[in-house]
């Protein structure tokens, strides 16, 4: 089995971690996505075990969950469901250490989620979780997202982070949008999950 078939059809969840999060109350689905809200990273398996049970076959943890719980979310969440990891490059780095570092200090800057969905608005459709400082931006395809990252960007945005299943050339579409002025971080899989099985 390969990892992202048909993503944008396929059901998929975010999951993100936000300081007084509660994921039975921080939770809103959109059409084939559901988007939910952890705490701590230790809500992260149950969490996992709920959504494979709804039928949630790729789960994408936002960038400020470490990859060391990528193999444990996989576990968790069985067989046929591929986890993915947000990363951010060489040319995010130091942008998304000042974001971690004010965020630390209870002062983060907000951030933007862009989410590819078929048919989606971002001026209809943007969700905004305003105790969170986070922004939850759907638009129907890579070129949207491009210019929307450039508009937050230019907005003062502090991080941006892909999710839905962008191609490399569409994320790399964004990172060239933002011209340097937001990290963005993009989905990553490991080895063992672009492999024949149902290895995560």
């Amino acid at each position: 089995m390969h990892p992202l078939p048909k993503t944008r059809t396929m059901k998929k969840a975010l999951v993100y971690e936000a300081a007084g999060a509660n994921p039975a109350r921080d939770r809103f689905d959109r059409k084939d996505m559901a988007i939910v809200a952890v705490g701590h990273p230790g809500e992260l398996l149950d969490v996992a075990v709920d959504l494979a049970r709804e039928g949630v076959r790729l789960i994408e943890l936002c960038g400020g969950v470490s990859p060391r719980w990528r193999p444990l979310v996989a576990a968790a969440a069985g067989p046929g469901v591929q986890v993915g990891a947000v990363m951010f490059g060489v040319e995010s780095l130091a942008l998304a250490a000042r974001f971690a570092e004010a965020s630390a200090d209870g002062s983060p800057p907000p951030a933007a989620f862009i989410l590819l969905e078929p048919d989606a608005d971002p001026d209809r459709d943007t969700k905004d979780v305003l105790r969170q400082r986070t922004h939850f931006v759907p638009v129907p395809d890579e070129a949207t997202a491009a210019r929307v990252a450039r508009t937050l960007a230019a907005d003062g945005i502090g991080l941006i982070e892909l999710y839905g299943g962008f191609s490399s050339a569409g994320a790399a579409a964004v990172i060239d949008a933002v011209q340097g002025r937001a990290p963005v971080g993009i989905g990553s899989f490991s080895l063992e999950a672009t492999l024949p099985g149902d290895a995560a």
